[in-house]
């Protein structure tokens, strides 16, 4: 499909300029997964917070709110002490009563693996940042590469007791960029933690925010081909980074911004389809 400019708006810059000042807005916070997020006040409780309902936010955004809802009922009002103390025995069987209980495809034992991986990355590290930040560097044009270190560390810990290996599935959850995966919700979580105005938190100050990579799904890579800001096919990291390069010509210092705005034109487009 190509998507037309109302001819009020100069340029495409123009138009995702007013989009995203339309959208990136307090009231889109009670809509979207960062919810939980802005639901903590300490920033180790926001991190892990964010990291968890990043994870799990796949499919439709209702479904994605209500299974956070089912899932954080259980973690309480202290996801860092949850974590930390985190006993895979104790939650073995609770945990095996979340099966399916998102999707298809996030069973207990992902979880069960996922916070008892997050449990070591904190005992070695203190915050999922610190282990980022080993990776990071700011002479590298984007964060894959420190992104790609970072999932291979938490994915190189060990599997809770009683499990042989990390399940296959949490590979999925938890992608690594160096695989071609466009790791949709890591950047999300990403662009959560170091991006800082009315909905992204920024605690993650340390990284530029210019070296982020659009969270790419296919609402956004539908309208990102609409907008001709990508000419391929499938959705992997280089469509996003692609996508991502091409944003930078409207705002070198912040291109991931415009994830609202081709959220907000996606919305925009499904009120006249």
């Amino acid at each position: 499909m190509n998507i037309e400019i109302p001819s009020e708006f100069p340029t495409l810059k123009d138009y995702l300029d007013w989009l995203f000042k339309k959208y990136n807005t307090p009231d889109f916070i009670n809509s979207d997964p960062i919810k939980f997020v802005h639901r903590f006040s300490k920033p180790e409780d926001m991190e892990i917070a964010g990291f968890i309902a990043s994870l799990l936010a796949m499919g439709n955004r209702k479904m994605i709110l209500l299974s956070n809802e089912r899932l954080f009922d259980l973690i309480g009002d202290k996801p860092y002490e949850f974590i930390l103390n985190f006993d895979p025995f104790w939650y073995e069987k609770i945990l095996n009563n979340f099966v399916h209980f998102a999707y298809r495809n996030i069973e207990g034992k992902d979880l069960l693996a996922i916070f008892y991986l997050l449990k070591q990355v904190i005992e070695k590290y203190g915050s999922l940042k610190n282990l980022f930040l080993k990776y990071y560097d700011e002479k590298h044009p984007t964060i894959k590469q420190a992104l790609s270190g970072f999932v291979k560390e938490i994915l190189n810990f060990n599997p809770p007791p009683k499990f042989n290996e990390i399940p296959k599935s949490v590979n999925g959850l938890i992608p690594d960029p160096e695989k071609n995966s466009p790791c949709k919700r890591l950047n999300m979580f990403l662009r959560w933690m170091v991006r800082k105005d009315n909905v992204d938190v920024g605690l993650w100050s340390e990284v530029d925010k210019s070296k982020l990579i659009i969270p790419l799904d296919t609402h956004v890579s539908k309208v990102s081909r609409g907008l001709k800001l990508t000419n391929r096919k499938t959705d992997t990291w280089k469509t996003a980074e692609e996508i991502t390069f091409n944003l930078k010509k409207f705002d070198p210092e912040d291109p991931v911004k415009y994830d609202f705005a081709i959220f907000g034109l996606g919305i925009e487009l499904k009120k006249f389809s």
